[in-house]
């Protein structure tokens, strides 16, 4: 359990939720985007969403491609295969008057998920689910 094994965790004082479901599932580059019209440096949720619904949609087509149905819910498929995620381990985030941030541990964590998606590794599990 994340929130019992991970050391360095902001204080429970600062009001975040302990008992009910926690996130984010998955990671994603997000640091240096060139975006219209703010030009280059962009960085943040706003890049990584896409970034992520891409890849999903990359892996759509595997599956389309092999004359199968698209995916659907991810939840499921993320968590049986966290394998094909590229654990991140080192770094924190920073901000929200949490002061150093929620750091990354092996496993789950708070800050990045999962970890990020590995193209080939999910590419290899949706085309080999009915």
């Amino acid at each position: 359990n994340y929130l019992s094994s991970a050391s360095g965790l902001p204080s429970a004082s600062k009001g975040y939720n302990t008992s009910g479901r926690a996130y984010p599932d998955i990671a994603a580059q997000a640091t240096d985007f060139c975006v219209t019209p703010f030009g280059c440096g962009v960085a943040g949720t706003s890049c990584a969403s896409p970034t992520a619904a891409g890849l999903f949609s990359l892996l759509n087509d595997v599956r389309l491609q092999a004359g199968k149905a698209t995916l659907g819910f991810l939840n499921p498929l993320i968590y049986a295969n966290a394998h094909a995620f590229n654990d991140i381990t080192e770094g924190s985030s920073e901000g929200c008057l949490f002061g150093k941030g929620w750091p990354a541990s092996k496993g789950w964590d708070a800050v990045t998920g999962l970890g990020t998606p590995n193209y080939s590794k999910l590419a290899a599990v949706v085309r080999d689910l009915p």
